[in-house]
């Protein structure tokens, strides 16, 4: 038996601080998942480092960590930290995936892709003395017959708050996993790099029960972890329609492509559909083509929004600014877009170059990689060099757009009039973006670049 403690690291700000609030949270599934994947003779913990602090006298035989891009260089830290006190240290994750020679600098094995089919074999290796250190499956996971998790054990998860308090009821997210992968090309992109552009879901009924799960446990609100939910439309139709009569309400990221299907949208909608994190990346079309993602009509977006807000469903922008095609004039042309369309919600970023995409080799190919620092790629820091600006005319335009959008004015004219039948949703990212306004102007370089 091995004990096994299992964390997924928070980020740094640019300036070396450690981000410890729940306001960056969203519900995470990767942790209690490999858990429930660990053959049983193992004693496995876990700690999610923005809601607790990590164990670092921890006596577990074998620290396994997890890392997104903004995540990796505190990861390496502790990987390294461990390591020095005789720890096995296992990394997985797509950053570690898509970067294995690096991440073995700081760990002893990593797991390339899913774990499904290699985890077992890594821990009967480490408990024999063996290591090949890159565990690597031939074929990706069916995710026929996912093994199940104890919801009770997500971070953040307290049952006698979620008794007791009518707002962690209301709007906790419970995470739920239907699919992996996205079929598109888009260049910038480590999920489709990381997946091959595979796109594999979970047979409908197990992620009914496992919805079902959560509403027995007193849940109302699920989020829907996949990258792209619709990734295949006849897939997202029969999930959607078995969703209807469970009456719960659920938020996602998707593509805007949902628009363009009408009885997609619709079956979206009735089936409690709230909110959606769409990647619209830019208004200009000729940026869209040059990063892959053409299927995106930037000429198209008003009426594709206006479709969306139409079903009662609130948006959430993931915008990019200094794309090749911008220059010092494009940050106010998006952020009068923005404002006009009434997005709910903005996250706003900087072109990062991911090592292992292909973004990444063609900028490192022009010499427009700024910096290697991994504790910068925040997705709001200066990473390349733009082609019509300079970064710090890049910097100050985000910055630019960030505040506007936030500011009380816009607030007010985004917000009004709510989308019809999702009065309740709209107070909630009113009152969200009231508190992201007053983050913004009383925390000094709160996100590393907001001042």
């Amino acid at each position: 038996m091995a004990k096994i403690y299992l964390i997924s690291p928070t980020h740094y700000t640019p300036d070396g601080n450690l981000v410890k609030s729940v306001h960056y949270w969203t519900s995470a599934i990767t942790l209690p998942y490999l858990k429930a994947l660990t053959p049983r003779e193992h004693q496995v913990t876990f700690t999610d480092e923005l809601m607790q602090d990590v164990d670092v006298n921890t006596d577990a035989d074998i620290v396994g960590l997890t890392a997104m891009g903004p995540q990796i260089a505190r990861a390496y830290d502790l990987a390294d930290y461990f390591r020095a006190r005789g720890k096995k240290v296992v990394m997985g994750g797509s950053w570690v995936s898509l970067n294995t020679d690096e991440a073995l600098l700081h760990c002893d094995a990593v797991v390339k892709g899913e774990a499904e089919y290699v985890w077992k074999d890594l821990l009967d290796d480490f408990g024999a003395g063996r290591n090949k250190q890159i565990y690597h499956s031939e074929k990706w996971h069916s995710m026929v017959g996912m093994p199940r998790f104890d919801y009770s054990s997500l971070p953040l998860f307290r049952s006698d708050l979620f008794k007791k308090s009518a707002f962690y009821r209301m709007y906790f997210h419970w995470p739920v996993l239907a699919s992996r992968g996205c079929p598109h090309p888009c260049e910038y992109c480590s999920v489709q790099t990381y997946y091959n552009r595979s796109f594999r879901s979970r047979p409908v009924e197990e992620v009914i029960e496992d919805m079902q799960v959560i509403k027995s446990l007193g849940g109302r609100r699920v989020l829907i972890l996949d990258d792209n939910p619709i990734g295949n439309i006849k897939y997202a139709k029969e999930l959607f329609r078995a969703m209807i009569p469970l009456k719960m309400e659920w938020a996602s990221q998707m593509t805007i492509n949902i628009a363009r299907n009408d009885e997609l949208l619709d079956l979206a909608a009735k089936s409690g559909c709230r909110s959606l994190s769409i990647g619209l990346e830019s208004v200009t079309q000729a940026n869209l083509e040059s990063i892959d993602k053409g299927f995106n009509k930037a000429p198209r977006f008003e009426e594709d929004l206006a479709k969306i807000r139409a079903k009662g469903i609130q948006v959430i922008a993931l915008m990019m600014v200094g794309l090749d095609g911008d220059d010092t004039t494009s940050f106010e042309r998006t952020l009068d877009f923005l404002v006009k369309n009434k997005l709910a919600f903005l996250k706003l970023f900087t072109p990062c170059p991911y090592p292992g995409t292909k973004y990444y080799d063609d900028m490192q190919k022009a010499g427009r990689i700024l910096t290697k620092e991994w504790n910068k790629y925040d997705y709001g820091s200066p990473l390349i060099q733009p082609t019509n600006m300079t970064p710090d005319q890049m910097m100050e335009g985000f910055n630019s757009v960030y505040n506007n959008f936030y500011s009380l004015k816009n607030i007010f004219k985004r917000m009004a009039p709510p989308p019809k039948g999702n009065y309740l949703e709209s107070v909630f990212y009113f009152v969200a973006n009231l508190k992201l306004n007053h983050y913004m102007r009383h925390t000094k370089n709160a996100w590393g670049t907001i001042s």
